[in-house]
């Protein structure tokens, strides 16, 4: 009698039914574990710059202003807002360092350079601390 060993043709569809099975209740529990890295993350960013302000407050013993319109306060030409004024407590010095506060802005209300000024590159910065990842429209740095 001539025995052959190996598996059946139903006990491979078997197996791979199977294994299709576990790897569709896998992968849900998978993407749920990675929301919720990204809920941690945007909450962690939400702690820097809370953390930020506060750390703006013990250094100048005020908030920073939330914008600078011209004329509205701090004898100040440009349109900087609170989150420019942060970034050295999120460790982007460098980058606020970039930002002349003397340049006058003439920009379009909501943004706190004109296109094409000298402010531009710092004033389109997207950073990661401002954003969650769980937005899938930013492009951060």
């Amino acid at each position: 009698m001539d025995v052959k060993k190996g598996f059946t043709l139903v006990e491979l569809l078997v197996v791979i039914a199977i294994i299709g099975v576990l790897v569709g209740l896998l992968l849900p529990a998978v993407q749920a574990a990675r929301e919720a890295a990204r809920r941690m993350q945007c909450s962690n960013n939400l702690k820097q710059m809370g953390l930020a302000l506060h750390n703006y407050e013990s250094a100048y013993r005020t908030f920073p202003p939330s914008s600078i319109s011209v004329g509205w306060c701090c004898s100040s030409p440009s349109a900087a807002t609170w989150g420019l004024y942060i970034l050295p407590y999120l460790e982007q010095g460098n980058l606020a360092n970039q930002y002349n506060f003397n340049l006058f802005s003439d920009a379009a209300p909501g943004r706190i350079a004109p296109t094409g000024g000298p402010n531009e590159f710092v004033a389109t910065q997207t950073l990661a601390v401002y954003t969650c990842p769980s937005d899938v429209n930013t492009k951060t740095l």
